[in-house]
């Protein structure tokens, strides 16, 4: 029986006393007499004989707890979200139904409703749903659309299941015929049963028995036509394989199948009627959610030796059980924020030393320059471990750590750019714990020493810069850390032929170490900045770059001052980049000729942490730019030179004359 049907049966007698759990539903007899309300007992709490009537109809032999007519004349009252109370006046009794699944008591409460008005079965001549043929498919689709509560009675409560079997034998006649006005109406009518939204009629609809029928009907719609015509039979035939993992109970396994072909159905079968926002999407989402809650139940608790001994034979036929995790991952990470469900999860894979097992596999795979799924799974199996369960990684890291850090460093220099944001994520997370930190940035030295490659250099920029922010002072382990990535600059200057990728990163930390307090350690690198920065065939975005940055060594006095020396001493004080720059401060610190810098005055500035401090908020303030009040334009007598405008919050007018159509450049990034 069905879950949902489950209910508590109570009667009145002096007062509610619970008599029995059971499965409750209505059933239909030979279409002369009135339908039953009827429920097959799970739990005994006290005798009541009197509410099993017509014992004789029980040919099934089950275990009856409740059979009483339905009776027109009878006053059913629906209280509350899930109770169904009456009194039944032949034995003079009154009895109550508490459902355990509100949205089930609605449902039953519709076709009790229906029940009463509705006799007669399979009689033509009735308002009751009537089987399908060839003829009268249009009646159905009125049919199903007018008393969508007698439909789902017809396809859940008849043993027989005539109704599905009716469509199935007209689809086959159809397609034999190539009767395609035929094909078309059915498409509608399953159509029509899936927007019922009931999960009963979908468990019908894509059961083992009627699946292949469902998604061949579906296969006919108006835009599906052609040579071009998709198959969906055929996919499900020749490309889709199920794997047993393990053994499963019949009820998991109808979930997974269930699962699995709702999930096509609604991505590809129905991708042209559904949108993100229709409630029949969000109700196969719900379907989809609550099996795979079941799902992971059965295989963490009630199959748990089966799943570890799969776990630790993971590198054999790696490729189908690398489709597992994957899946597994995918379908089940919202799951494990359930504690029981985390913990055994846990236990799986601590039992079965999963990750040091990946993490050897993955280590020999870069040493041999192999690249290989097995890569890609690690660091996503870590990832998601790393956001359920930190603790149980950080006691990985502390007994594997020399593994862990080789197999970053090796997936890091493999050049492969997907692994590039899982490295960074990974690193993230476990940097939470101070040991780990140290233990990063001992890596991060090692691999800064590394030749680079673009992909390498870009990764280990942001780690160093995300490092910085963590830490409240600024580390003499950060300064050489930064002092290595800004060599990228000094080394590619010297370079005839530059590589723009690898110059990106060292001058995105250029700009970031002048938001900082430590921006001093800048000065040895300024005259790089400046031979990139005056060099031939500069890229847009690279001379974009230098712009931003030297608008931001503008806020740092003494920085500037050094760069204005250094354009100065080379002669490049014309150049377009240095020429506003130049004039902008020259007045400041030219006297008698010289330029003079007060190196005094500045470090007795910085020596006062309270001043540093203040200086860094208004730094930081000032970078906080509002680009959508932000637009670079240049003018005529200065057509090299770029100026920051901020626009006025309401316009003043249109202009008109040689100025209407001045280009506006964006910002180079």
């Amino acid at each position: 029986m069905n879950n949902q049907q489950r209910a508590k049966i109570y009667v009145l007698q002096g007062q509610w006393e619970e008599f029995c759990i059971g499965y409750v539903y209505i059933v239909h007899t030979d279409g002369v007499n009135p339908p039953f309300i009827r429920s097959i007992l799970e739990t005994q709490q006290k005798q009541c004989c009197n509410l099993v009537q017509f014992a004789h109809l029980n040919t099934n032999k089950e275990e009856w707890c409740l059979n009483l007519k339905v009776n027109p004349d009878t006053v059913y009252e629906f209280c509350g979200d899930n109770i169904i109370q009456w009194q039944e006046s032949e034995i003079n009794l009154d009895i109550a139904i508490s459902f355990i699944d509100s949205r089930y008591a609605s449902e039953f409460w519709n076709q009790l409703q229906n029940s009463r008005r509705h006799f007669r079965y399979d009689d033509v001549e009735s308002t009751y749903p009537i089987l399908p043929s060839h003829q009268n498919l249009e009646a159905i689709l009125s049919q199903i659309s007018d008393s969508p509560e007698l439909i789902i009675q017809k396809i859940t409560n008849d043993p027989k299941n005539q109704f599905m079997e009716a469509i199935k034998r007209i689809f086959e006649d159809a397609e034999a015929q190539s009767n395609f006005h035929v094909l078309e109406q059915l498409h509608y009518v399953i159509r029509s049963l899936i927007y019922i939204k009931n999960e009963n009629v979908m468990k019908c609809l894509l059961s083992d028995k009627y699946y292949v029928t469902l998604f061949g009907i579906m296969e006919y719609h108006s835009e599906n036509k052609g040579p071009q015509r998709v198959s969906y039979r055929k996919f499900l035939k020749d490309e889709l394989r199920f794997h047993r993992i393990t053994e499963f109970e019949d009820a998991t396994i109808e979930k997974i199948h269930f699962n699995y072909r709702l999930s096509y159905l609604k991505e590809s079968v129905m991708a042209y009627y559904l949108y993100i926002e229709d409630p029949l999407y969000n109700e196969f989402n719900f379907y989809i959610h609550e099996n795979n809650q079941r799902i992971l139940e059965s295989l963490l608790i009630h199959h748990k030796d089966q799943f570890e001994k799969f776990l630790e034979g993971i590198m054999d036929d790696f490729l189908v059980k690398c489709k597992f995790i994957n899946e597994f991952f995918l379908q089940f990470k919202p799951f494990l924020a359930i504690k029981q469900l985390n913990d055994a999860f846990v236990d799986c894979i601590t039992e079965a030393n999963l990750l040091k097992i990946l993490y050897q596999h993955s280590l020999l795979k870069v040493q041999q320059q192999s690249m290989s799924q097995i890569c890609f799974t690690t660091l996503q199996i870590t990832i998601m471990i790393a956001n359920q369960n930190q603790q149980y990684l950080q006691d990985f890291l502390r007994n594997n750590h020399d593994l862990f850090w080789q197999c970053m460093q090796g997936l890091l220099f493999c050049q492969v750019n997907s692994l590039n944001s899982i490295i960074i994520d990974i690193i993230e997370i476990i940097c939470s714990n101070p040991t780990v930190e140290k233990q990063c940035i001992e890596w991060l030295k090692r691999c800064l020493q590394q030749p680079l490659n673009f992909s390498a250099a870009l990764v280990l920029q942001e780690l160093v810069q995300w490092i910085c922010q963590q830490q409240k002072s600024i580390s003499q382990d950060l300064v050489v850390l930064s002092n290595y990535i800004l060599n990228i600059l000094n080394h590619q200057s010297k370079l005839q032929i530059k590589d723009k990728f690898l110059l990106m990163s060292g001058l995105k930390h250029f700009k970031y170490i002048c938001t900082t307090p430590i921006s001093e350690i800048l000065q040895p690198f300024c005259n790089s900045l400046v031979q990139l920065a005056v060099s031939k065939r500069m890229d847009g975005i690279i001379e974009g770059q230098i712009r931003d940055i030297l608008k931001f060594i503008k806020l740092k006095n003494s920085l500037c001052q050094h760069l204005i020396l250094i354009v100065k001493t080379l002669n490049y004080s014309s150049h377009h980049l240095f020429v506003r720059l130049v004039d902008q401060f020259q007045n400041d610190y030219i006297v008698d000729g010289k330029l003079a810098i007060d190196y005094q005055r500045d470090y007795e500035q910085e020596d006062s942490e309270e001043h540093q401090e203040q200086q860094a908020i208004l730094e930081k303030d000032d970078i906080k730019l509002d680009f959508s009040r932000i637009v670079r334009r240049r003018n005529d007598d200065e057509e090299e030179d770029d100026e920051t405008h901020v626009r006025d919050q309401k316009p003043n007018g249109i202009i008109f004359g040689e100025n209407c159509f001045k280009r506006i450049k964006p910002d180079d990034d």
